[in-house]
């Protein structure tokens, strides 16, 4: 009786403890092969036939199937030599058989049947823990495959795989050895989270770009060692760090003309056979439809492209098709195409009088699909495109896009639009040599993470565009006044006009108590207005004055939506007269950096106490950045910029902003849309501007803002610091910060506990054995 009841309790133990996996994980050792979730594989096949166009004279095809019945099916590739390869990911864990069928029936070495084991994810990224993102029937967001809310904030790498470089990195001091990885980290610890790119398939883009790789040889074949050199590399760090990459297959009328339809057809499927397995969605080509009236048959072309993806791709990844700026009526063909299924917009470029009115979004928001619509294209910062952007633009495009339905937004850059190795190279045509390493950490590209910050905080996936309907509010200013919300729990408004002026929100809930809060876009930080108020009893909340004249976006809930960080009030400090002499000693600068210089003008000559050596921005209308470092926290009471004497000078437009720790910073003064004019004091002999303040700091920015001429550059003769009062300084004033609520955000029991659960069964049961035989031989 001892032996049996051992035997049950072991065979008790055992039968739980197979519970933590899955039924099938002991068949893993026999399957052909092991592969994780959501990650990458590939089947090599040899063909013992020789094709005289390998590219197009055969094709292979596979079709995995899980236990469950789910099929995917995919096509293979030409891998160069007599190689072929099928790529695959799992999206479950489990079981697979695959089957790879070749077109010529007759060469059975490009066939092949086989098992693949598909364990857990291992990787840490957000794509290996939710899956691949995709789309969700009645939701206007994206989703990663578990349903969890994905917030897309894109960067621009137009043609990334043929101008981004791997092995070479010319960004000055560092010697990483590649600029892709160089830009990727940068993106990364902006909280990027899509590149949206396309290669140059007809290689007959790029504003005069020198071509580093061709997709094709003289003979019309495809080049496969282009693609495992360089497009393969890049996909593949991108999915190492859980980029989503937004994919098209070329661009407009460019690709058109270069590549006939067969050849872009068949230049489709390989791109689909390599990267589908990869968490990408589809954007057809670039402005696609601006070959609808001028070149009708491209256009007809492009759909043919969209339709073989459709065909061709079995995880089917979320596809719509770039477009020119044009409202919803002129594409509604679109619409109806059986492939389309998402909406990527494109609001254009020209700066602040380009910016598209509420009523653009709202014509795809009012469509009878009501599909999702993403802002992928619209004032990158400091292009010159149908009129000059410049920094506020793209901040404001991106801000006005998300409150009008865009859950998200794809920021660009004239440095890296343009991919211009450095200030001599061959590029785009346009009004300076931007290098990418000048573009990368330009000030939007900073404030892209904030309002990534902003949404992820009051829960974007809740929030429904309002398009000024007075239920909810009413402003002074009506198209500058965009309004968002989640029923009537939370309000966000977007203010970009420039007076101070607000309105007035309606339909609030009398019987619950609210908070409000002006968010800062250029820091990421909030004001407290009020906490615990009720609204009136009418249910409106009249909005104070804006804090300042620029863009400020306010949030009013009755949620606590968990702990926020808040920053001093700005202090609107009156322009200094030029012949204003600080009170404080001249602080030293112990070490000061600008990314890039007019050639024989370096940033040190603004610090060389000579204004008649000075600092040149390298090109007229474009932002720069000088960070000054102090070595220490001190008072900074006073900034005197004086500029070199050579004629006239044009109103300057700039911003100081102070830091403790060179990463949180805080706006001082503010002149980039009330430009300031310098003047030569009497008995003085070089003009200046003067700015009075009291601020505490280690580090100093200043952010030159571009001159209005394409010729005239910024200039600076001496840029000097001077000490504040302490006893001046501005205080915080008590901030109720609301408490962290943490949530369990999933209803499964973590398995470390379920594993200390069955243990701890286990233990009892061979105790309950052992005490039951005990008892048994007393007996």
């Amino acid at each position: 009786m001892k032996k049996i009841t051992r035997f049950v309790s072991v065979g008790l133990c055992m039968a739980m403890l197979l519970c933590l996996f899955p039924t099938n994980f002991a068949k893993a050792a026999a399957a052909d092969y092991t592969a994780e979730q959501w990650k990458p594989m590939e089947i090599s096949l040899t063909s013992t036939v020789t094709y005289s166009n390998p590219f197009k004279d055969v094709d292979i095809n596979a079709v995995f199937t899980y236990e469950d019945g789910t099929t995917i099916s995919i096509p293979g590739f030409w891998n160069g030599e007599n190689e072929w390869k099928v790529r695959f990911s799992p999206t479950k864990i489990g079981n697979w058989t695959f089957s790879i069928t070749c077109t010529d029936s007759a060469n059975v070495s490009l066939t092949k049947t086989g098992t693949l084991s598909a364990v857990a994810n291992t990787g840490t990224t957000d794509v290996d823990k939710k899956g691949f993102v995709r789309l969700e029937t009645g939701k206007r967001y994206f989703v990663y495959d578990d349903g969890t809310p994905f917030y897309w904030l894109g960067d621009t790498h137009w043609q990334m795989p043929n101008y981004e470089r791997l092995t070479e990195c010319n960004y000055p001091g560092c010697n990483c050895g590649s600029q892709f990885a160089h830009l990727l980290k940068n993106r990364l610890e902006k909280g990027f989270t899509v590149y949206q790119t396309y290669p140059d398939s007809g290689m007959s883009d790029g504003g005069g770009n020198k071509k580093r790789y061709s997709w094709w040889t003289k003979k019309g074949l495809i080049k496969p060692e282009s693609f495992n050199e360089n497009f393969d590399v890049m996909m593949s760090q991108l999915a190492e760090v859980g980029m989503t990459v937004a994919m098209g297959l070329g661009v407009h009328s460019s690709t058109i003309g270069a590549l006939t339809e067969e050849n872009l057809l068949a230049y489709t499927r390989y791109v689909v056979a390599r990267y589908a397995c990869y968490n990408v969605v589809w954007i057809t080509g670039q402005e696609i439809t601006i070959d609808k009236s001028g070149d009708p048959e491209g256009y007809e072309t492009w759909k043919k492209v969209a339709a073989l993806i459709d065909q061709l791709d079995g995880y089917k990844h979320p596809q719509g098709a770039h477009m020119y700026p044009l409202l919803y009526e002129d594409v509604v063909d679109l619409d109806a195409q059986p492939w389309h299924e998402w909406w990527t917009l494109q609001a254009g470029h020209g700066g602040i009088a380009g910016i598209k009115d509420q009523t653009f979004y709202k014509s795809y928001y009012d469509s009878p699909t009501q599909k999702l619509y993403m802002e992928t294209e619209a004032n990158y910062e400091d292009i010159y495109c149908g009129g000059f952007t410049g920094y506020t633009a793209s901040r404001i495009c991106a801000w006005k896009a998300n409150q009008c339905g865009s859950y998200g937004f794809t920021y660009g850059d004239e440095g890296i639009w343009a991919m211009r190795w450095d200030t001599s190279a061959s590029g785009w045509t346009t009004y300076n040599s931007e290098p990418w390493y000048a573009g990368m950490d330009k000030p939007g590209s900073y404030e892209m993470t904030y309002l990534k910050k902003f949404y992820q905080y009051v829960g974007f996936y809740n929030l429904t565009p309002r398009f000024n309907d007075p239920a909810y509010g009413t402003f002074t200013d009506k198209e500058r006044s965009v309004i968002s919300t989640d029923g009537n729990s939370t309000y966000v408004v977007y203010f970009y006009s420039a007076t101070n002026l607000t309105g007035k929100l309606s339909g609030l809930d009398t019987t619950q108590n609210y908070s409000a809060r002006w968010y800062n876009p250029r820091t990421g930080k909030f004001l407290v207005i009020a906490h615990q108020f009720k609204a009136e009893a009418d249910g409106t909340y009249t909005i104070p004055t804006k804090p300042t004249s620029s863009d400020w976006t306010l949030l009013v809930t009755n949620k606590d939506l968990g702990a926020y960080e808040t920053e001093l009030a700005p202090v609107d400090y009156a322009a200094a007269d030029a012949a204003v002499q600080p009170d404080g000693a001249l602080l030293e600068v112990k070490s000061y950096q600008n990314i890039i210089n007019s050639e024989d003008h370096a940033i040190e000559l603004a610090f060389d106490k000579d204004a008649s050596t000075y600092w040149e921005a390298f090109a007229s209308r474009v932002s720069n950045t000088i960070i000054m470092d102090l070595g220490e926290s001190k008072t900074i009471g006073f900034m005197k910029l004086v500029y070199p004497k050579l004629g006239s000078i044009a109103p300057q437009s700039y911003r100081i902003d102070v830091s403790e720790n060179g990463t949180d910073w805080y706006i001082v003064v503010d002149r980039t849309t009330n430009k300031r004019s310098a003047r030569i004091p009497a008995g003085q002999e070089y003009p200046v501007v003067n700015e009075d303040f009291n601020v505490q700091g280690r580090y100093v920015r200043l952010i030159v803002i571009g001159s209005d001429s394409d010729t005239e550059k910024p200039l600076l003769g001496e840029i000097e610091l001077y000490a504040g009062d302490a006893s001046l300084l501005p205080t915080a004033s008590p901030v109720p910060t609301a408490t962290p609520v943490v949530k369990d955000k999933t209803s499964a029991i973590p398995i470390p506990i379920i594993v200390a659960g069955l243990v701890a069964l286990c233990l009892l049961s061979f105790g309950a054995a052992f005490m039951f035989a005990k008892k048994k031989n007393k007996k």
